[in-house]
């Protein structure tokens, strides 16, 4: 599925004349989560609220925040219009770098997503992880 959807781009960017790298698909502008979906349901804020939709957990001031990578290795969250808390300063940063031929991203050298798709408009991780003896899968969906 990965390489129908990296294909398909590559294809209609083709057409157009222009053939795009993942670096510049990531880096050309903002990206906003429109979807983070779990399996097995999780528990986003640890209130005992278990969800598979977590994006409809998340706190409004979570869910406006835009990522940003730059092509200097820098990812930077904004808080966007709203902060959960007025003190926070208004983005922070982190590093990336693509891994396993760019078919992953990984984040300050630990945190890794898998990337189920790359488009000019569309970005789809996926990551794993254990939390008290129980494996989770993220997909996470971005727009701009």
């Amino acid at each position: 599925m990965v390489g129908t959807a990296i294909t398909s781009s590559y294809k209609k960017d083709k057409v157009r004349g222009s053939v795009k790298t993942k670096t510049e698909l990531l880096t050309a502008a903002p990206w906003k989560r429109t979807a983070l979906i779990s399996n097995p349901a999780y528990d986003w804020n640890a209130d005992g609220t278990f969800a598979t939709d977590i994006l409809t957990t998340m706190w409004p001031c979570e869910r406006d925040n835009l990522d940003i990578y730059r092509t200097n290795g820098i990812v930077e969250t904004d808080e966007g219009p709203t902060k959960c808390n007025p003190t926070d300063s208004q983005s922070w940063t982190a590093s990336w770098a693509f891994k396993d031929n760019e078919t992953k991203i990984v984040i300050n050298g630990t945190d890794e997503y898998t990337i189920d798709e790359l488009t000019a408009t569309t970005l789809k991780l996926q990551s794993t992880f254990v939390e008290n003896g129980v494996t989770y899968t993220h997909y996470e969906s971005y727009a701009h």
